[in-house]
């Protein structure tokens, strides 16, 4: 605003720590600066998703409309907001061509939240769109690796480009007891922690989950009462050319203990199986038990519908790399992921040979090396999908 020391900066970056207070004064930066700056202003408002765009910035956005009893129609068909004279446009952001929803806008500001996971080419639209004189551009994201673009290309040039940085930590969020906040703490390992917690810029480097232990993370079974009173989920990875790994998983509501693995790698067998053979083979594996919930990648539509043909109880699986991995990672260092010693000879090699990629990471990306990594894509949809069964 006019006399913060700031005005003649261009762009707002909020960064830091989760839970530490960044969305709610973003939002609200970004809605005093509109609407005392601009009249019959064009605004676009970015999230990662719909879904979260609606969760993270509308639910809070409009209670504090209501609070200050500025009146506003949220025309939802039309993936728009009106409040007072301007237009406030929504957009989703999680795709490449996500961009093309912006082509031809003409936009007095922008806000974006969760910025460090849009595609690059999103953010750079967005900031051309706003090309109204006096417009602004308001982002907030939690850190990511080292060579992330909001890192080298804005946060490293923030003099250059008029950026104004407001770095967080969960110490500026005062509604967190301190109870609250060393939960969270313990609710991340390595790298995460230090992003998540710390708000530090850094790579995931070396092993994925560095945090297991063959002799902590395993057990051995020692006869059918050991499960007696557990719940049963088969969680799979489906390949055909890839290698196609079932897990059954014995959960007791605490520990998930992995009893067994099937593990069919076609290029080593020299011979593809079909769905249905697939499906005769899950039967097998599990002893004829239909009552098992089967966790599944959500892209194997096919192998689904064979399934649900058969009777089995299909659920899709939470696909989020890496918010998996972080989940993942958390209940492995916390001795909640149990692999049977002698059962499970796949998931004891991958979870050693499972590492960051380290071309990804110069390049801005933080994902794992697409080697060795189908028992390890089987439990992370396990974990990542049931983690609210350990964070009630």
């Amino acid at each position: 605003m006019p006399g913060s020391g700031h005005e003649n900066d261009r762009i707002m970056l909020a960064d830091g720590a989760i839970r530490s207070g960044k969305t709610i004064s973003m939002i609200l930066s970004f809605l005093l600066w509109s609407l005392g700056s601009f009249r019959d202003a064009d605004f676009i408002v970015a999230g990662v998703t719909g879904g979260a765009l609606r969760r993270n910035v509308l639910s809070p956005m409009f209670r504090m409309l209501e609070t200050y009893g500025v009146p506003y129609e949220w025309k939802r068909s039309e993936a728009k907001v009106v409040i007072g004279t301007n237009t406030y446009h929504l957009f989703g952001a999680d795709k490449d061509n996500a961009q093309d929803k912006l082509q031809g806008m003409t936009a007095a500001g922008a806000y974006a939240d969760e910025a460090a996971l849009f595609p690059r080419s999103f953010v750079d639209q967005m900031i051309g769109r706003c090309s109204v004189a006096g417009s602004k551009i308001f982002m907030n994201c939690n850190p990511n690796g080292a060579y992330h673009y909001i890192k080298t290309d804005f946060i490293d040039h923030a003099g250059e480009i008029g950026l104004f940085r407001l770095h967080f930590t969960m110490d500026d969020n005062l509604t967190l007891s301190p109870g609250i906040r060393e939960s969270y703490a313990r609710s991340f390992q390595g790298v995460f922690y230090r992003q998540y917690i710390l708000g530090e810029w850094v790579s995931a480097e070396g092993a994925v989950y560095p945090m297991w232990d063959d002799g902590a993370n395993s057990y051995e079974d020692e006869g059918s009462g050991m499960y007696e009173g557990t719940r049963r989920f088969a969680a799979i990875d489906y390949g055909t050319v890839n290698p196609c790994v079932f897990l059954d998983v014995r959960d007791d509501g605490h520990t998930f203990r992995i009893a067994n693995e099937y593990y069919w790698d076609s290029a080593a067998r020299q011979r593809q199986k079909t769905d249905a053979e697939y499906a005769d083979d899950l039967l097998d594996f599990l002893g004829g038990d239909l009552d098992t919930l089967v966790i599944v990648d959500p892209s194997a539509a096919s192998f689904k519908t064979e399934l649900r043909n058969r009777g089995f109880r299909v659920r899709d699986a939470v696909n989020s790399v890496r918010e998996g991995i972080a989940t993942t990672a958390v209940l492995i260092g916390n001795r909640q992921v149990l692999a049977e010693r002698t059962r499970c000879p796949n998931l004891f090699r991958e979870i050693h040979d499972y590492v960051w990629d380290d071309r990804a990471r110069t390049r801005g990306e933080e994902r794992p090396l697409k080697e060795h990594d189908h028992a390890m894509d089987a439990l992370r949809y396990l974990c990542h999908t049931l983690t609210d069964r350990f964070r009630r």
